[in-house]
Parts: structure tokens; sequence; C-alpha cells
């Protein structure tokens, strides 16, 4: 079992694309090793999707040469503002660049720190959007580029929590962006769901009843082409473990109402039609966090309501409509309702759970994990198994979009 938990936090195009993500690590003993054992393990490759990963270098690891365990241009490093620059560092930047990598700087902010002395090193600058101040951001990135012309590093402003702070730094020139903001966008007032999502949703209000049987629901699900493909496709994943399944009616008999509920919960959310890498990945983070969840099922938490609680607590973002009215198109239980609409009930702690630690809060995500009786060793194994799931869940039809790689040549 793994003595480190990590998270990844997605890095976003000026298109929209997806060009990577920050890895967070969160370490029992702190003592640096969970990068070098995530790459052991494999879980670094799983966690980066393909794509490069920004993660924190120490001086210790970078001295270290702790980096060069990663495949040249997997890993961007970043390094701290407070990062004191001596002979020994700037060393080991040479020899990281040597070695194929990519630097950053980190958390660039008004007040220049030791760590820019280390600029003609590095591949990418990350600035904090928070002033939301355009003249402000406007002179830190002046400040980072300006000697280097052409050479500049590629600006990546972080810290957009706000539709404010990304409109304030979408006209600055940058090349990237990150934030919460960019996992629940401001909703569409004029936002449609598609048809086929709309009856996938009341076939999960008829496949919730009791009172209705499977051969009803096969007559429904069939007179529906696409959604009788993407479901079939989803059943025969090799996440569910069956094969040869070609009817609705051999699904519903091979794995249960309860599983069939889950597929078709997965069926809604892909089929938003994503316009670019940002609904993709919101796509893939719903069904994440919907399988994180339905790995806390004990007691009185069901795991299909889990699973059910979790896709449907970032819906609002998918389909850029506020939640209640997502939900007056389906009919969940009160206690699902309840943890959506207020965090409350039996399954709000586990939403809660989820959103602190997809954050990196994660010791706040371990003490509510304590509570609903998970071993706080546990949850970062529970995170990648969410990943590994969702990939094989979802397979090509959530594949990221093609995009040129970022590469160690400056601009």
């Amino acid at each position: 079992m793994s003595d480190f938990c990590l998270v990844r936090q997605p890095v976003f195009g000026t298109t929209g694309a997806l060009l990577g993500y920050e890895i967070l690590f969160h370490e029992a003993e702190n003592d640096g090793e969970g990068f070098a054992e995530s790459v052991a393990s494999g879980t670094f490759d799983l966690v980066r999707n393909r794509l490069p990963a920004f993660l924190t270098g120490t001086r210790d690891q970078l001295i270290a040469d702790l980096f060069h365990l990663a495949a040249p241009g997997t890993a961007i490093v970043m390094l701290p503002p407070d990062l004191e620059v001596d002979e020994a560092v700037t060393d080991a930047c040479a020899r990281y660049r040597a070695h194929g990598g990519l630097l950053a700087l980190d958390r660039v902010g008004e007040t220049p720190g030791p760590s820019e002395a280390l600029l003609p090193y590095v591949s990418w600058a990350r600035v904090d959007s928070r002033s939301e101040n355009a003249v402000t951001i406007g002179q830190i990135c002046d400040r980072i580029t300006q000697d280097f012309g052409r050479n500049a590093p590629k600006l990546m402003a972080i810290n957009i929590d706000e539709l404010a702070q990304y409109q304030v730094v979408l006209g600055l020139g940058f090349d990237a962006f990150q934030g919460t903001f960019f996992s629940r966008p401001e909703p569409l007032p004029s936002a449609n769901m598609p048809q086929s999502t709309v009856a996938a949703l009341r076939l999960m209000g008829m496949a919730s009843d009791e009172h209705v049987n499977d051969r009803q629901l096969n007559e429904v699900i069939s007179t529906d082409p696409v959604l009788t493909f993407q479901l079939l496709r989803l059943v025969n994943s090799s996440a569910m473990g069956l094969r040869g399944v070609s009817s609705i009616g051999q699904a519903l008999q091979g794995i249960g109402r309860t599983a069939f509920l889950r597929w078709l919960a997965v069926a809604v959310a892909t089929s938003r039609r994503a316009t670019s890498g940002v609904d993709q990945e919101l796509v893939r983070q719903a069904v994440e966090r919907g399988r994180l969840l339905e790995q806390l099922a004990a007691g009185p938490r069901e795991g299909g309501t889990l699973f059910l609680v979790g896709l449907f607590s970032l819906l609002d973002a998918v389909f850029r409509m506020p939640l209640p009215e997502i939900l007056s198109r389906v009919v969940l239980s009160d206690e699902a309702n309840e943890a959506l609409l207020h965090r409350t009930g039996i399954y709000g702690s586990a939403i809660t759970f989820a959103e602190s630690y997809e954050l990196g809060l994660f010791e706040n995500a371990a003490e509510i994990a304590a509570e609903l009786g998970i071993a706080p060793e546990q949850v970062g194994e529970l995170y990648t198994n969410a990943i590994s799931w969702t990939a094989e869940a979802l397979g090509a039809a959530l594949e990221a979009p093609t995009r040129p790689p970022l590469s160690p040549t400056r601009r």
C-alpha cells in the first residue's frame, strides 16, 4: 500500500485544449519519496495520462537529480519562489535541462523571489492571478519576459477561481490557465440538454423505480439506437469485465439493476458534446468522482447511490445548467438530493471528502475519510483506482485532443 497521496489538477491552453496536469503529492513521512515511488509503481504515468506533469521541486530533490527518474519531457519541475539559488542549485537545473527536462518558476508574484535568478533555465512561469488587477499582472509578465525576447518563458495563469479572474488574464498573452474555475464554469442561460440526455435521465428515473421491470426498460431503451450503442460499449468495456454482451436485456441480466443504473449515468455524462478539452476533462472528472465515492460504500451508504451522487455533483458544470434544473429531470432518492443540494445526510460528507481531496486538502480529506470508516492510508489508492477505472470505462470516447507537445525549446 502506498505511503503517499496524490491528486492531479488540469492545465488548459488558450483554445481550451488539455495541456497537462499539476500533480500534488502528500506524503505520510514528508520525506520527498512520493514522486520516486509513484514512478516505480507506474502511478505517475497513469495519473499524467500521457501528458506533461507539473511537479513542485525542493532544493534537496533538485540537487539529488530525483526528477531524472521520469522520462525526459514528462515532468516539468516547478521552482518555489523562495528557493535560494546557489551554485549547487544552478548546476542541478543545468543537468536537468541537459537530461531533457523542463523547469518552471512557480507562484510568481508582484515581488520578485530569489528563484527568478534561474530564469535563463526555465521554460514556464506560473503567475498568480488572484489580484484581478490587469495592470499588476501585466507588469509581472513584463518583468519575466522582457529580457528574453523570443526565448522568453511561456506564461501560465494560476489560481483562477472566478470568471472575473479568467477574463482579466485572457487578454494578457498567457499560454496556459489553471484553477478551480475550470471545474465549475459559469452556467449558460440558454444551455439545453441534448434530447438523448433528456431521454437517458428519464430512463434513470425508470431504472430507479422498483415497479418498472427489466422487460419494460429493455423496450424503452431499444427504441434509441444511439443510447443502445453507447450503453453496450460501456458494458463491454474492460472496466466492467464483461464481453460479448449484445443486447440491453443481456446487460440487465448480466450486471444487475444497480450496476446498469451506474452505466446509464455514465452515458448521461458522456452525451455532453465536448467542444474543448475543458468539456472533456469535466466529464472525466465527473465519472472519476463517481467511482471514487462508490468505493466509500459501507453500512447505510450504498455504492450505486454514491456513484450517482459523485457524478451528479459535477453535472451542473458538465451541462452548464443549474443543478436543481438537472435534478428536476430525474428521480433520485431523497438522500441523494439532500447530499447534492445541501451537502448533508448520509451521502453529503462523501461529496465534501471528494471536493477536499481534489483541491489537495489532504489532511481535511483524511479526517472526513476516517469519519466514513476509511483508513487515511487507503485514500490515495482509492483515487488512483478511480482514475484507472474511468480511463478503461470511457476509452477512446474521451481521448485528449491532438495538440503539439510541450518541448524544451523556448518560443
